[in-house]
């Protein structure tokens, strides 16, 4: 049986990377867009976090346009769109304009996770879910690993304005190959028959799926599940956020390292999370059978990685920059694999087709909630204490609070008028 479907995946894994290398530059760049702006560290958190209020504001819309038009559509618009308001940051003259140019990079990227999500659902077979978002998903990780030095070296090399400029432009490359390539599973060309007929056959698994029509966002949220998924995303990514956000600045600011080496040493804990990532999902494919897969089992998963990102609240108890890497690579790798794995979670709860995308777009939303948040409270705390150390905890905490949210009530369907209590023998109760 062949694999070639793994280059969509491959093709999505590099979509993720160009998601966040955009996202990371301005990251890398804070110090010297403050400086020539003369912003404040609350200014600054408002421009890192500025990009979730579009993307947040989107997302709801974003999962029903990939419902409607297809997850292959969305992401070349996605990409062009943000990718454009990439390179326009690079031309702002101050504050106003470049929070302006932030709202556009949010807009276009409120689709890149539903997308991810929705096209995992559509080519890859139910046995293979948690392994396709891990490869996937691993660019989220992988793409900050290698872009923190690289925008670091444009910034030394030319300067802020011209790092802005080249990352747009590598989106754009990205989506003259995505158009010429990939569409779905039932209509590309490349894919062979054998393998088109295997995607088919069993990208739903064991589970029983509608094909009646969306119970939409109303009927999602009637699912305890839609809830905790949501709730337990936003603990995750909260610490996910702000260590892409606030990380290359306390490293600058508060242990006083150069922009090179600050890129140089975030690098580190993303590229040990992008081979976490998918270490974890694979195994959480090996541990679960196709029966156990539909009853949700895979929150423990879940639940194990965000009691591993809680460790990050040490960081402000220890004094050395080696042990501050090695405890930053608990909340970025395992945030983030929690943050997959939800997703593979929500393909296994789901019963209606017609709902992926809004699924997903409600998981992301929830997810991004709180991540709007974090550069900002970090920022009103860091101007408030003058340390980083109550960033730190508060993000630990979160990640503690997520474990629970996700093993009380992530044990329902998705999708359905009445969700179905799951339970390793089946059905045994119904929400409300």
């Amino acid at each position: 049986m062949t694999h070639r479907r793994y280059w969509v995946y491959f093709l999505l894994f590099l979509f993720n990377i160009i998601c966040y290398l955009d996202r990371i530059n301005m990251s890398v760049a804070g110090k010297p867009i403050a400086a020539e702006f003369g912003l404040t560290p609350i200014e600054l958190g408002y421009l890192f976090s500025s990009f979730l209020w579009a993307y947040v504001v989107m997302m709801l819309p974003g999962g029903r346009m990939v419902d409607s038009w297809g997850a292959h559509r969305l992401a070349a618009m996605g990409a062009a769109f943000w990718s454009v308001a990439q390179m326009a940051t690079g031309a702002t003259t101050g504050f106003v304009s470049m929070l302006i140019a932030r709202l556009g990079l949010g807009a276009g990227e409120a689709p890149t996770f539903p997308v991810s999500y929705r096209a995992v659902r559509d080519w890859a077979p139910s046995t293979e879910r948690g392994l396709a978002v891990g490869l996937i998903q691993a660019g989220t990780l992988f793409g900050p690993a290698v872009s923190a030095p690289v925008v670091a070296w444009l910034i030394a090399t030319l300067d802020w304005r011209w790092s802005f400029y080249i990352t747009g432009a590598v989106g754009l490359v990205w989506v003259g190959v995505w158009m010429a390539c990939v569409s779905t599973p039932e209509t590309t060309r490349w894919l062979p028959e054998a393998e088109r007929r295997r995607i088919l056959a069993e990208r739903h698994g064991h589970e029983t799926v509608s094909d009646t029509a969306s119970v939409g966002y109303r009927g999602l949220m009637r699912s305890p599940a839609m809830w905790g998924l949501a709730i337990s995303q936003g603990c995750a990514v909260y610490s996910v956020y702000l260590y892409l956000s606030w990380l290359p600045n306390y490293l600058q600011t508060a242990r006083g390292l150069s922009i090179v080496n600050s890129g140089l040493f975030t690098s580190v804990p993303f590229l040990i999370g992008s081979v976490i990532m998918v270490l974890a999902n694979w195994l959480s494919d090996k541990i679960l059978t196709p029966a156990t897969i539909g009853t949700g089992s895979r929150r423990i998963v879940v639940v194990a990685c965000l009691l591993l990102c809680s460790i990050g609240l040490l960081i402000p108890f220890v004094d050395s920059l080696a042990a501050v890497l090695v405890l930053t690579i608990f909340p970025v790798s395992f945030g983030a694999t929690a943050s997959g794995t939800n997703a593979a979670l929500t393909n296994d709860l789901l019963r209606s087709k017609a709902d992926a995308g809004r699924a997903f777009a409600f998981l992301v939303m929830g997810g991004n909630v709180f991540g709007l948040l974090a550069p900002i409270v970090t920022g009103y705390i860091v101007e408030a204490s003058g340390s980083f150390a109550s960033a730190f905890v508060l993000a630990g905490l979160l990640s503690l609070v997520g474990a629970g949210v996700s093993f009380v009530l992530t044990r329902y369907t998705l999708g359905e008028e009445r969700p179905v209590h799951t339970g390793r023998s089946g059905a045994v109760g119904v929400a409300g």
